[in-house]
């Protein structure tokens, strides 16, 4: 039953910024960065007796995801759709800004859902200050009774203030976000309002699987691709399988109305409020399951674009850290100790690794290219040992879901670009440092992606009922 932890307004938004006590221990995790790499061999072995434990903690719920992913078995009775006679009205939330161009195909991937007409209660959330994307989907959507709602001035220019706004309008049991490049699966709806039907009151979440479909567009798109194979294939699912906290995909994901609004929506602050709304699920008291259905993505093509986003998504997850770690214990009373720990490393865990791993590889293969050996001491050898046998653990983590993903999603000529991942992890490393920056600079900037600019296949739609 959904119960309401204590002080939750307060708790639950990265508006207040971080603590002095999390200020004090992240500028100490900064200079012990900064010290170790500057202080040669003394620094690997100290680096590696503090990364570790949280490698191999990430490690262990990569391991378990991937054992409860294979273990899961589908309900067949909460997969197929729903008789027409029993689904309520389904909301769609889209926020937009400057999606002018998306407008023709956004509206005919919404007309190709298998949903009846009369129970769509379809949302275009855009900016006042965006007349033109305003224009054009007045324009595409024509007579149908879907809304054009205009996001007033005042709050954080993100895309959970306009999702917020859109909530309090929302005429749907249940509610669904999409991004302006989706492609859903026309039976989405229909699986998940019979999945909800279905499930106990406790299940106040889905997430459906995502899949990058522009990988022609170049290298980034294909490793994008990969990413998305492992993560909506086998990783969120088996944490949803297992029982434990989902940090949510931005997209797809679908809700029972009235438990959103339960929980104050999405922190408005928050730029991947996803992730932090999967956590905040788990306070709550509740939990979220995995919807065996796709929507197909496009992934940015330019090297610019790419950044800012995975920018903008580490930034996010330290936000989440930063929220859900301000009061540890009253976290673990409310979602268990466990739930908790597993929720934290997706997010703050995932983070750490970002930027603490490549510096402490390349300090090892630096040291080992000159001829230094770590080995010199008992306790030298013993950290070798452990960064061997974590970096071994690590790559099975990283290449195995991939390369399983990838065929579940038919994606396996991908497979030989695996071994470009290393140059991808650097990338991504060198975008989480300067989210750090980014995150003292300017916490609640929303970093805009591009979309409409990649050659994707085109989908053939089964008409609307």
């Amino acid at each position: 039953m959904l119960h309401r932890p204590t002080s939750a307004r307060r708790l639950f938004t990265a508006q207040d910024g971080a603590s002095a006590v999390q200020r004090s221990v992240g500028l100490v995790c900064i200079l012990l960065i900064i010290t170790s790499l500057l202080t040669g061999n003394l620094g690997i072995v100290s680096f590696a007796l503090v990364s570790a434990p949280l490698f191999l903690l990430l490690i262990t719920v990569q391991l378990g995801a991937m054992l409860d992913a294979f273990a899961a078995r589908n309900d067949p009775e909460r997969t197929k759709p729903a008789l027409l006679r029993e689904l309520p009205i389904y909301t769609i939330l889209i926020a937009l800004r400057h999606e002018a161009a998306m407008a023709a195909q956004l509206v005919a991937a919404l007309d190709a859902l298998d949903y009846p007409r009369d129970k769509l209660d379809v949302l275009f959330l855009i900016e006042a200050d965006d007349p033109a994307t305003a224009t054009a989907f007045n324009d595409a959507i024509g007579a149908r009774s879907w809304r054009v709602v205009i996001v007033p001035p005042g709050g954080p220019r993100t895309k959970p203030n306009a999702l917020n706004f859109g909530l309090l309008q929302a005429k749907g049991t249940f509610v669904t976000v999409y991004d302006a490049e989706d492609l859903p699966d026309p039976q989405q709806l229909n699986m998940a309002a019979a999945h909800f039907l279905a499930a106990p009151n406790t299940v106040m979440a889905l997430q459906a699987h995502l899949s990058i479909d522009n990988t022609a567009d170049g290298w980034l798109p294909k490793m994008m691709a990969v990413e998305y194979a492992a993560l909506f294939e086998l990783t969120k699912p088996g944490l949803a399988a297992g029982g434990y906290p989902v940090a949510l995909g931005g997209t797809s994901n679908h809700f029972r109305t009235a438990d959103l609004r339960a929980m104050g929506g999405w922190d408005a602050g928050n730029v991947t409020e996803d992730a932090e709304l999967g956590l905040r699920i788990a306070r709550f008291g509740g939990r979220i399951e995995d919807l065996n259905s796709t929507t197909h993505e496009e992934a940015p093509i330019r090297f610019h674009a790419w950044f800012r986003q995975r920018q903008r998504w580490l930034k996010g997850w330290m936000q989440t850290a930063i929220t859900h770690g301000r009061k540890p214990r009253q976290a673990m009373r409310e979602a268990g100790a466990l739930n908790y720990v597993v929720g934290m490393l997706q997010v703050g865990g995932v983070v750490m690794g970002v930027l603490l791993f490549p510096p402490f590889f390349a300090m090892t293969c630096v040291s080992l290219a000159a001829g230094v050996t770590l080995a010199d001491h008992p306790l030298d050898l013993i950290m070798q040992a452990v960064a061997v046998v974590t970096f071994f653990l690590g790559a099975v983590c990283v290449f195995l879901p991939a390369f399983i993903g990838l065929k579940q999603q038919n994606k396996s000529a991908l497979a030989p670009w695996l071994f470009t991942v290393p140059l991808y992890l650097i990338l991504v490393s060198i975008a989480g440092w300067f989210a750090v920056v980014d995150l003292i600079r300017r916490p609640f900037h929303w970093a805009k992606t591009e979309h409409g600019l990649g050659r994707r296949p085109r989908y053939q739609k089964k008409p609307r009922l």
